[in-house]
């Protein structure tokens, strides 16, 4: 199902009520209490999918069965009393509760969604139908954020006026091509971004701000999956780029490589020749930005600068 259109869901509020569901790991229940304190410290309600603890009977590394993972999402969604749903963590196993899910239900019953890593996959086609998300932290992980990660998060499911320049330290992005660019915003893992090409659920990258990054992966991979978008995704067709790092590429290197993350990114993207930052504070950091999906934004590459031009919510 793919919707032109887009919609956007109410902005959150202190008193309103989150859905909390896990579409990939199990988790922790230690680390879940300490991100539900947060959210309730902020004045939310929770609701916590009747699955969100389940651990899969064979499948150790997935949070329960594919179709009761996916039958709690469905269940925030369609609940008139649930305002907005939060990823319980990542992991792995998101894109096995893709053909599961009510698209239509969940088009007609718009909700801030978020989450990132492995949800990346639920994000793209989230964006597709032109439902606006948010990539940003998981309930596992809130309470591990800084006081200035945490104000920008809530101030971006809060607000509905356009959030503007987002707070980027200058100082760790550099210009790889300059340039000034405007599109919608889309992206995330880059390695998720790469396995669904060639399913219903691939994305299409024409004319949009493409936000990447990653965690754990060499450098030899993650130019496979560039080279996989560029083939499939229409990469060469995105209006800009925002790259954040592959965290932890080191570990998956030998000894004394001579690769390195910024290598990569020169060799694709100055031919590409859209403006493009690298090192851009998002992903598998600590502190990272939340940034909303699928709404549009301006990026200017010599100034290193991201405007979100648009609201999240209404």
């Amino acid at each position: 199902m793919v919707i032109s259109s887009k919609v956007k869901p109410k902005a959150l509020q202190p008193g309103s009520t989150i859905g909390i569901v896990s579409p990939s790991s199990p988790i922790d229940k230690s680390k879940l209490e300490s991100g539900l304190a947060v959210i309730k410290a902020r004045g939310y309600n929770v609701v916590i999918g009747n699955h969100v603890l389940d651990r899969h009977p064979h499948n150790s590394y997935l949070a329960g069965r594919d179709e009761d993972r996916a039958a709690d999402i469905n269940e925030m969604f369609a609940r008139d009393d649930i305002d907005g749903i939060f990823c319980a963590g990542g992991g792995y196993g998101a894109g096995r509760t893709l053909p599961l899910l009510d698209w239509e239900l969940i088009h007609s019953h718009p909700k801030l969604f978020v989450g990132f890593s492995d949800i990346t996959t639920i994000h793209t086609q989230l964006n597709k139908m032109g439902l606006v998300s948010v990539h940003g932290k998981m309930v596992a992980s809130l309470a591990d954020l800084d006081v200035h990660a945490s104000t920008q998060f809530w101030s971006i499911l809060e607000s509905k006026e356009p959030y503007g320049v987002l707070p980027a330290n200058t100082e760790s992005i550099q210009t790889l091509v300059p340039g000034v660019a405007e599109g919608e915003l889309t992206g995330g893992c880059l390695c998720l971004l790469a396995h669904a090409c060639g399913s219903p659920y691939a994305p299409d990258f024409t004319d949009k701000l493409v936000l990447i990054e990653d965690v754990g992966e060499a450098i030899y991979r993650a130019d496979r999956d560039l080279t996989q978008l560029l083939q499939s995704a229409n990469l060469d067709k995105a209006a800009g780029f925002i790259i954040g790092d592959i965290t932890d590429w080191v570990k998956q290197e030998q000894e004394n490589t001579i690769n390195s993350a910024q290598s990569l990114w020169r060799s694709f993207f100055i031919e590409l020749d859209k403006p493009t930052i690298t090192g851009f504070l998002f992903g598998h950091i600590p502190n990272p930005l939340s940034i909303p999906l699928g709404i549009c934004a301006k990026l200017d590459a010599a100034a290193k600068s991201l405007i979100l031009t648009e609201s999240a919510a209404s």
